[in-house]
């Protein structure tokens, strides 16, 4: 072959071309970014609209109706999920993969635009925004001191939140927690009524009481002058001293109104408590620090760390920042364990190597050939703008055996030739030769396999294409490493003559009687054509046996379960109680959980569970555990536990689960909506299926987003009397919302900051349904109550309305407790909804990570059935053979009875990690298949008769095809055995079922592969016709 004579004889030149491949591979190395997860564009866009005090009922028509309308005839959109809430509208927009993001968002944004001008003029402008979902808080930072909450929250909003998001990577810094500073003019109901004072005109004085107007410029002979106003108020007591006419003179703002440097109503805040020192800080500001989407994190946290210890030196004394989560650390340790098994593997190989070669020189050259082809790797990851995450080195864990198997067949075949007589420099160039088309067979079928991998146009097939083009690209070195440095070093360094050594000698003779006794098995085996037909016959009854027996007792996921230290515990209280009423519930809860010593911390949000669920009667725990090292059970065991515990907890609906980083993008496991219009209707049926879910083993948490609505007190305007009073609706409407939820009328700037002025009635004017009735409204014709111009009726409201696809909806989640699957809960589910008799017009669709699963299993069964074909072309056109390939393709079900069998005893469940490892044991299975049928296929052009030919050939390969084997299940050895403590959830399915698989292919090849060949070839070979 032209690469590996060129090896031999130019030695000093493949180094030097090797040797750039490894310069540039350990410069990638270092320029490659740490991550838990690859990179992914998901076009998703989210359009989210403030419109303050305003119910969902109302946000539902006057906002999100009308953006759903607008945007929905973009292209390429797959979904529509739509949330109306108190004061905020939020649209998601799931557009096909292969949408580009940016383009969707110009899209998005232009439909946005044209309908502004019909949305309520108080609603801000619509913020539109395309949804990164690696974009997550990787650190959370408590800000706690002696300061009361609106300094705390000063000081967050002002000087750290610039601060970290200068660091570069950080996308964003949420602040949750303390009190943002307002101005409040707030009027007795009493004074309003009596000095006839309008709460919205006296909103539109102090706006134009408070300004400031550029008015020009102007020329004088050489010189130019500026001209402006300055009328902004420069102090709090400047705005007390304003004159404001009544109808009883002019008054002082003082006078009439009670003005306060205060701050907006608190609707949330943050608890920390920590388990390990035993205290709790209530007065504290949360910072969320949100990086970029091709952000390192790693580098984030470090430099995140530095600035805290600058910016401690000048923090005002008794207050200080602490570093209450990092999740870096769990992907420093899931890529250190990671590389860990990658070493490990390495060198279980080369033990491997150095059993069954007996010779360090050998070993050597194999142990050079594999970092060799590692490290050339990292070069075309960065080209291809991948980071080192959990699923790129999943795949160079996995390639560790593959990478070996190339040199070794070469070597061997390289030995073989020498102890026939030849020299090192022959046997080299002839070893490499003779098996090129086997090696280039077995090589290429590795690659192909994983090219319909990395194409499924799926959400999880952008994550999985990281580790299936790490393994080509891996392996694409390999084929390059055994055509040229395995033969170069083997043609110098291995000796001339063979030292004869016990160890080695009584080695080889072990291997000879393994050859011997093979041989004398597999010609009883193709003692004929009934004996060999037997022997096929036995394979396919084991096969379907498997099939049959142990194939339905599995379950399916879509990712197993990782233990990441992280619960989630989110509480609801019935709708009215507030949010010093949940913080007295944590306090309940609390002492429940600290005493679990597992548990490190608790970082608490009072009042959100989220950005779409923020409410004051709800709250969300982030439960931190101490290291796995440290515990004796797992987060899903002490998840069990807490269940029960809480379980005695009245008053309060919880749900607990553990956090995973993997599948789902932070949704619940189980997610399925139910559309129809009829609100009554979808309430009775959500019922009937709450009661019905309760039943369904494994699963938990299962909820719906219908909930009963706080009261509501709604005006019906009576038109006539309004219009006697000289009043509009939106006069009234106006009244209305400046006396309850206050007006901002203008901005009260100071240090170059800015602060809301606003203007309300005080609280104990509006607290009752009384005096709501009784608010003051002025009139030219004079003042009113709010009764005489308004009918004041009672009834519930909604706390959130969903659409989905424009259509009223229910939105049920829930989650998997452990020991259950997801697959099976959702078959569970479909037979609950198929009985459910749904009137016309109503029907259910899947969601979240349920319509994931089913979605990529669908797209990976397809990308197997198309990497069969792809391997069987590719096959076909080495082979020259329509017929061989499909006897070497039959390995595949001989490698389902060990992957069936591996997952039964181990308990594991079918799922995406165990479905990669099936499709790449099609590239890898057949390697022993195509170097046993090409060296047999040899035999005959030389003359011999198939059975012949067979039973040299066997034995003859027996051992490269054992030590392939065997290293490459050593080299997964480390991933199987989930050595390393993070992640190994994840990485120990793919190992166990590719040892699993490769044993028993290994196996049956030996013989079922040589009894098949002999029940259908001829027993002479047509001399004219070449394979």
């Amino acid at each position: 072959m032209f690469l590996s004579k060129l090896s031999i004889n130019r030695p000093v030149m493949i180094t030097m071309v090797l040797g750039v491949f490894i310069v540039f591979g350990i410069l990638a190395y270092f320029g490659l970014s740490l991550n838990l997860m690859p990179q992914a564009d998901i076009p998703y866009v989210t359009i989210q609209t403030i419109y303050s005090g305003a119910g969902p009922s109302e946000v539902e028509t006057l906002v999100t109706k009308k953006l759903e309308d607008a945007i929905s005839t973009v292209s390429k959109i797959d979904f529509i999920e739509s949330y109306s809430m108190d004061n905020v509208s939020i649209v998601v927009v799931a557009f096909e993969l292969g949408k580009e993001i940016d383009i969707a968002v110009a899209e998005i944004k232009q439909k946005v635009e044209s309908v502004v001008m019909y949305l309520p003029d108080d609603a801000e402008t619509p913020s539109v925004e395309k949804v990164d979902f690696t974009a997550f808080p990787i650190m959370e930072i408590i800000l706690t001191g002696n300061l009361d909450g609106k300094a705390l929250f000063e000081i967050a909003d002002k000087q750290l939140k610039d601060r970290f998001s200068q660091v570069e990577g950080v996308a964003a810094v949420d602040i949750t927690g303390g009190q943002k500073r307002e101005i409040q003019v707030q009027l007795d109901d009493r004074i309003v009524y009596q000095n006839l004072i309008s709460l919205p005109q006296l909103s539109q004085i102090l706006a134009t009481q408070n300004i400031n107007m550029p008015g020009g410029q102007f020329q004088q002979k050489d010189q130019e002058y500026s001209v402006r106003l300055q009328g902004e108020l420069a102090t709090v007591e400047e705005l007390e001293q304003l004159d404001i006419p009544t109808a009883f003179g002019v008054r002082k703002l003082r006078q009439i109104a009670e003005i306060s440097d205060s701050g907006e109503e608190i609707r949330k805040r943050s608890i920390y408590f920590n388990n390990l020192e035993n205290y709790r800080k209530e007065n504290v500001v949360r910072l969320s620090i949100i990086k970029t989407s091709d952000g390192n994190p790693v580098n984030i946290a470090e430099s995140v760390r530095q600035e805290i210890e600058k910016i401690s030196v000048s923090l005002p004394e008794g207050t200080e920042l602490l570093i209450a989560q990092d999740s870096t650390e769990f992907i420093k340790s899931s890529v250190s364990d990671t590389l860990m098994n990658v070493f490990l593997g390495i060198l279980f190989t080369g033990i491997v190597l150095l059993f069954f070669l007996h010779d360090f020189r050998s070993t050597l050259i194999v142990a050079v050939a594999m970092p060799t082809s590692i490290i050339s790797t990292f070069m075309l990851m960065q080209a291809a703008g991948f980071s080192l995450n959990i699923l790129s080195l999943m795949g160079l864990s996995t390639s560790v055996g593959i990478l070996v198997t190339n040199s070794v067949v070469v070597l061997e075949n390289i030995f073989r030739h020498k102890e026939m007589g030849n020299s090192r420099k022959v046997a080299a160039d002839i070893g490499t030769a003779e098996i090129t088309v086997a090696v280039l067979a077995s090589t290429l079928t590795n690659i192909v396999v994983f090219v319909p991998l990395a194409m499924m146009n799926t959400m999880i097939g952008q994550f999985l294409k990281e580790f299936a083009l790490t393994v080509a690209f891996a392996t694409i070195f390999s084929l390059l490493v055994s055509f040229t440095l395995t033969p170069m070093l083997a043609s110098l360094i291995i000796p001339e003559k063979q030292k004869k050594n016990k160890l080695g000698e009584m080695l080889e003779n072990m291997f000879h009687r393994w050859e011997l006794a093979y041989k004398r098995i597999l010609g009883a085996f193709l003692h004929s054509k009934g004996t060999a037909f037997a022997v096929v016959g036995s394979a396919l009854i084991i096969f379907v046996a498997t099939t049959i027996i142990i194939g339905p007792t599995l379950g399916f996921e879509l990712f197993p379960s990782t233990d990441e230290g992280e619960i989630k515990l989110d509480f609801e209280l019935p709708v009215g109680y507030n949010l010093d009423q949940t913080a007295e519930m944590y306090d309940r809860i609390e002492k429940i959980i600290k005493q679990h010593d597992e548990v490190k911390q608790i970082i608490t949000s009072l009042g959100s569970q989220g950005r779409i669920d923020e409410s004051v009667n709800l709250a969300s725990m982030n439960i931190t555990l101490v290291d796995i090292e440290s515990r004796k059970i797992s987060t899903s065991q002490l998840v069990d536990k807490l269940i029960v515990e809480l379980s005695e907890v009245p008053n309060a609906k919880l749900k607990v689960s553990a956090s995973q980083s993997m599948g789902g993008g932070g949704k619940s496991p189980v997610e399925f909506y139910l559309l129809g219009n009829d609100m009554e209707i979808l309430t009775e049926i959500t019922q009937n299926i709450l009661d019905q879910g309760a039943t369904i083993d494994g699963l938990i948490n299962f909820d719906s987003n219908l909930k009963a609505g706080k009261p509501e007190i709604t005006l019906i305007p009576k038109r006539d009397k309004l219009a006697a009073a000289g009043l509009t609706i939106y006069d009234l409407a106006l009244t209305m919302r400046s006396s309850i939820a206050g007006l901002t009328a203008t901005t009260y700037r100071e240090s170059g900051e800015e602060y809301n002025i606003v203007v309300s009635l005080k609280d104990e004017a509006v607290d009752t349904p009384e005096e709501i009735k009784n608010i003051p409204v002025i009139s030219p014709a004079g003042a009113y109550r709010l009764s005489q111009l308004a009918e004041v009726e009672f009834s519930s409201g909604a706390t959130k309305i969903v659409h989905r696809d424009k259509i009223k909806s229910v939105q049920f989640t829930g989650g998997i407790g452990t020991g259950y699957v997801l697959g099976n809960i959702v078959n569970d589910l479909r037979k609950l909804q198929k009985e459910l008799d749904l009137p016309e017009g109503f029907q259910f669709t899947w969601g979240g990570t349920s319509e994931m699963m089913e979605e990529n299993v669908r797209e990976i069964s397809k990308a197997f059935l198309i990497a069969m074909l792809l391997t069987y072309m590719l096959l076909a056109a080495i082979l020259e053979s329509f017929t061989k390939p499909f006897l070497i393709l039959l390995t595949m079900p001989l490698a389902m009875i060990g992957i069936l069998l591996s997952l039964y005893l181990t308990n594991l469940s079918l799922g995406m990690i165990v479905m990669m490892g099936i499709i790449m044991l099609l590239g890898i299975v057949v390697n022993a298949a195509i170097l046993l049928l090409d060296y047999t296929q040899k035999l005959r052009e030389q003359g011999q008769s198939t059975k012949q030919a067979l039973l040299e050939a066997s034995p003859t390969k027996l051992k490269p095809i054992l030590m392939s084997g065997i290293a490459i299940i050593f080299g997964m050895l480390p991933m199987a055995l989930g050595i390393g403590a993070s992640g190994a959830e994840i990485r120990q399915p793919l190992g166990i079922v590719s040892i699993g698989g490769i044993i028993v292919a290994t196996f049956m090849t030996l013989f079922v592969i040589p009894a098949l060949y002999f029940l259908t070839t001829h027993k002479e070979i047509d001399k004219i016709r070449k394979v």
